[in-house]
C-alpha cells in the first residue's frame, strides 16, 4: 500500500466542494453525509475499516460544513500537505487522528494502523453522537503480537485414543461452522486491537488441505474437507481484513492417521523418519500455498524427543515454508511462532534462524495458572533470553486453572502484568479464554448455554487494552472501567461497586495458590479445594520440581512457614498465613460490594445475579482454605514435638473447612455444570482426574467429610493411649502425617 493514495491528491482538491455537496444532501435527509476519502486500490482492511467508520458517521444527525475523513498511509505523498508529524522509528499498526479545518485525518504506519485509526474514530463517533472536535491523538501499540487462542480440542480423548488429535468435522465442533458468530468474534478482535488468532490442534492438516501426493492421507470424506477448505480460506480472509493472523497450531511429530496405518506406523512419532520428514514437510508446504493469510503455531514436543527439535524444524517445517512461498512465488515469509515446550529451543533457534527470520517464540507465563503480575528466577530468565534469540518473545496466558469456573476480571492485576512484559523482554501476548475446553461455552449451567466471550468480556477487554498500552493514567482508568460496568448494567452506581468487587477478588486466587500449591493446572483444580496431605507436601503431587521454585514472589510455603515459627526464627515476604487472612478480607470485601450494587443495577440482572453467585462463592473457597492452611500449620507443628494439643487445635479448624466447603457446594455446584473445562488422569489435586472422577464439588465434599472423620478418629486413639504408627517426634522436620488421614 506504499502508493495507495495515489488518487487522493486530486480528490483533496475537490474535497471541499464534494463535502459541502454531501452535507446538503444529508440536510434534505436529516443526517450528515460525511464522506470518507480513501485510494481506489486501498487494501482491504483499509476498505474493512472505511466501511465501519460510514457505519458510525451513518448515525451522526449534524456536522460542520464540508467535514470529511481522509483516511491512508501516512507515508503517501498525497497525505504531506496535512503536515503530519512522523511516527516513532520502526513503528508498526501506529495512527494518528487529527482534526484539520474540516477534515479529520486518519494517518497509519502501515495497514493495520489506518484500520485501527479508523476504528479508534468510529467507537468515538458512537459514544458522542458526533465527530470530535480538536482530536489529535496519536497512538501505537507496546505488543507487537497481542493475541488470543480457541482450541479445536476436546475435553476427551475421541479420536482413535490420540491425544490432542481431532478432525474438523460439523458433529464435533459445530460452531466451526457458524460464519455469523466468527464474524461477531473477529469484529470483537479487530474493536479491541488483537492482531493474533492462535488454533489449537495435535494434526489439522488432513482437515484443511487435499494431498495428491499422499492421497492415502486423506481423513475425510472429499466433501467435508471441501467444505472445510472453503471455510479455512474465508476465516484467514475474513481475519486478515481485520488486521488479524490466524496461526494454525500442530503437534510434532503427528501424522495423518489413515497415513499413519498405511504406512504401519504409529500416530505419533518421538523421533523423525525420512517418511515422516518428506511427509510433513510437503504438508507445510501445501498449507503455506493455499492460505497465504495464515502463519503455523508450532509445538515441536510433547511426542517428539527434545534432542529432535532442531532436526524436525530444519528439516520438516522450515523447507516446507519456502516450497510453499517457492510455488506461490512470494518473499512474505508468513509467521512462524515455536513455543519452548518439550523441546530444546535455544537448539532450535540457533539452527533455525540462519535459515528463516520471521520465527517467534512463546513460553508459559505463570505455568497453567495466573498466579503472580511478574516472573522470577528460572522463568524470567528464560524469557529473557527468548526475547534475545527470537523476533518476538510472547507470553502465553495458558489454561487458568487457579480462577476457573468463576469470573474473574481485575484490570489492575492485569495491567501491572501487561507493564512487566518490555522490562523482560516480551512483546507478545497469547491469551487463553477462562475455559478453554468447552468452546465457546462458559461452564455455568445456564439453559441456553452463555457464551464465553460474553460472559467474560471484561478478560478480553482488559488484556487487550494494556497489551496496547499498560501505562495509563490510573485514574482515568478506573473512570473508564466503571463506565464500561456501567454500560453491561445500566447506572455509574452499579459500574462503581461492581468494579470494586472485581478489583477486590481479583487477586486472591493469584495470592494465594503460590503460598499452598502448585502452578500446574493439568494437575490441580484450585476452587475443588486440597486434601491435608496436599496441603502439608504439595511438591509430592506436583511436577518435579516444582514450578513455582523460585519464580514466585518473596515468601514462604507452609512447611518453611511452620518449620520457622518452631524454632522461633524471623519470617520473610509473603506467608501463607498472612495472605490467607488477606485473601478472606478481599473476598469479604468484594461480596458486600457486590451485592450493595443491587438497587442500582437495571440492565442484565440474570448475569448480575450470578456474578454476585460468584463472589458469594470465591468468599467461601478462601474461608476454606483459611480453616484448612490452619489446620494443617497445627498438624505440622504436631510434626516437630508431637504435642496432642497441636492435634485438637487443628479439629475444629478442619471442622470449620469442611463446613465451608459445604456451603461453598450449595453455591457453586448448582451454577456450574463441573468446576473446569478439562479432566484427566494427569489432575491429582485434590483427586484423581477424568470426567466421571470429582469434576465437581458435590463428589469432592464426602471426600473431605471422611477426611474429618478419620482424623478425629485418630485424634480419639491418641488421647486413649492407643498405639498408632508414625508417632516418633523430629526436631528437625515432620515425619509423614499421613496416617492422620488415612
Amino acid at each position: 500500500m506504499q502508493h495507495s493514495l495515489s488518487k487522493i491528491g486530486s480528490i483533496l482538491v475537490r474535497a471541499a466542494s464534494v463535502c459541502a455537496l454531501a452535507l446538503a444532501m444529508g440536510a434534505a435527509a436529516r443526517a450528515a453525509v460525511i464522506p470518507i476519502l480513501t485510494a481506489k486500490d486501498a487494501s482491504a482492511r483499509v476498505r474493512w475499516g472505511a466501511q465501519q467508520l460510514r457505519a458510525a458517521l451513518a448515525e451522526v444527525k449534524s456536522a460542520p460544513a464540508g467535514a470529511c475523513v481522509v483516511a491512508g498511509l501516512r507515508t503517501a505523498p498525497e497525505m504531506s500537505r496535512f503536515a503530519i508529524p512522523p511516527f516513532r522509528p520502526h513503528a508498526s499498526e501506529a495512527f494518528l487522528i487529527k482534526q484539520i479545518g474540516n477534515t479529520w485525518v486518519i494517518a497509519g504506519s502501515d495497514p493495520s494502523g489506518v484500520l485501527y485509526g479508523e476504528l479508534e474514530l468510529a467507537s468515538r463517533v458512537r459514544a458522542s453522537g458526533s465527530l470530535p472536535a480538536g482530536i489529535d491523538d496519536i497512538e501505537q501499540p507496546l505488543l507487537k503480537l497481542r493475541g488470543v487462542c480457541i482450541g479445536l480440542q476436546k475435553p476427551e480423548i475421541t479420536y482413535q485414543g490420540a491425544e490432542y488429535d481431532y478432525r474438523y468435522t460439523p458433529r464435533d465442533f459445530p460452531w466451526f461452522y457458524d460464519k455469523a458468530e466468527w464474524i461477531k468474534y473477529l469484529d470483537m478482535l479487530a474493536y479491541e486491537r488483537y492482531n493474533t488468532l492462535y488454533l489449537w490442534n495435535g494434526e489439522p492438516f488432513p482437515s484443511l488441505l487435499k494431498l495428491p501426493r499422499y492421497p492415502e492421507a486423506q481423513e475425510l470424506p472429499t466433501a467435508q474437507l471441501d467444505k472445510n477448505i472453503a471455510m479455512f480460506k474465508w476465516l484467514t480472509t475474513e481475519a486478515g481484513k481485520r488486521g488479524i493472523w490466524v496461526l494454525q497450531g500442530f503437534y510434532n511429530i503427528h501424522l495423518s492417521h489413515p497415513f499413519a496405518e498405511a504406512h504401519h506406523l504409529p500416530f505419533h512419532l518421538s523421533k523423525p523418519t525420512p517418511l515422516a520428514t518428506q511427509y510433513m514437510r510437503y504438508v507445510i508446504s501445501q498449507f503455506v500455498e493455499h492460505y497465504p493469510n495464515a502463519g503455523l503455531f508450532v509445538t515441536l514436543g510433547e511426542a517428539l524427543a527434545p534432542r529432535y527439535g532442531a532436526q524436525w524444524m530444519t528439516q520438516a517445517i522450515i523447507p516446507g515454508v519456502k516450497d510453499g512461498l517457492k510455488a506461490i512465488g512470494s518473499k512474505n515469509e508468513p509467521p512462524i511462532v515455536v513455543r519452548a515446550h518439550a523441546t530444546d529451543i535455544q537448539a532450535v533457534m540457533k539452527a533455525s534462524l540462519p535459515l528463516y527470520s520471521n520465527i517467534d517464540t512463546m513460553a508459559k507465563w505463570n505455568g497453567e495458572s495466573l498466579t503472580w503480575t511478574n516472573v522470577r528466577g528460572g522463568v524470567r530468565r528464560r524469557f529473557e533470553q527468548l526475547a534475545q534469540e527470537s523476533n518476538v518473545a510472547i507470553a502465553n496466558v495458558h489454561l487458568l486453572s487457579d480462577l476457573e469456573p468463576f469470573r474473574w476480571g481485575d484490570p489492575t492485576f492485569i495491567r501491572e502484568t501487561v507493564a512487566n512484559f518490555p522490562r523482560i523482554g516480551i512483546e507478545g501476548l497469547h491469551l487463553y479464554p477462562l475455559r478453554y475446553w468447552d468452546w465457546p461455552n462458559a461452564g455455568d449451567n445456564t439453559h441456553p448455554r452463555l457464551l464465553e466471550t460474553q460472559r467474560d468480556w471484561i478478560w478480553y477487554q482488559a488484556w487487550a487494552r494494556y497489551a496496547w498500552d499498560p501505562f495509563r493514567n490510573p485514574e482515568k482508568e478506573h473512570a473508564y472501567w466503571v463506565k464500561q460496568f456501567a454500560g453491561h448494567y445500566g447506572t455509574a452506581e452499579a459500574g462503581e461497586k461492581l468494579l470494586d468487587a472485581y478489583t477486590l477478588a481479583g487477586p486472591c486466587q493469584p495470592t494465594l495458590l503460590p503460598r499452598i500449591a502448585i502452578t500446574e493446572g493439568n494437575r490441580e483444580s484450585l476452587a475443588l479445594g486440597m486434601t491435608m496431605p496436599q496441603m502439608i507436601d504439595p511438591a509430592r503431587f506436583g511436577p518435579d520440581p516444582p514450578l513455582w521454585n523460585g519464580d514466585a514472589p518473596p515468601g514462604e510455603r507452609l512447611q518453611q512457614y511452620v518449620d520457622e515459627e518452631f524454632h522461633h526464627q524471623p519470617h520473610h515476604g509473603q506467608t501463607p498465613i498472612g495472605v490467607s487472612d488477606q485473601t478472606i478480607q478481599w473476598s469479604t470485601e468484594a461480596l458486600a460490594a457486590a451485592r450493595a450494587a443491587a438497587p442500582y443495577v437495571t440492565r442484565n440482572k440474570a448475569e448480575y445475579e450470578r456474578v454476585v453467585n460468584d463472589m458469594h462463592a470465591i468468599n467461601l473457597l478462601m474461608l476454606y482454605y483459611n480453616a484448612k492452611i490452619k489446620a494443617a500449620e497445627q498438624v505440622l507443628l504436631y510434626g516437630y514435638d508431637h504435642d496432642a494439643a497441636h492435634l485438637r487445635a487443628a479439629e475444629p479448624l478442619l471442622a470449620q473447612s469442611v463446613d465451608y466447603f459445604q456451603q461453598l457446594t450449595g453455591v457453586a455446584g448448582p451454577a456450574y455444570i463441573t468446576a473446569t473445562s478439562m479432566e484427566t488422569p494427569q489432575r491429582r489435586i485434590p483427586f484423581p482426574g477424568g470426567m466421571d472422577n470429582y469434576p465437581s464439588w458435590q463428589q469432592c465434599l464426602p471426600m473431605y467429610e471422611k477426611e474429618l472423620a478419620t482424623f478425629k478418629k485418630r485424634v480419639a486413639e491418641l488421647a486413649s493411649g492407643a498405639a498408632v504408627h508414625g508417632t516418633g517426634a523430629s526436631s528437625s522436620g515432620p515425619a509423614n502425617l499421613d496416617w492422620l488421614f488415612e
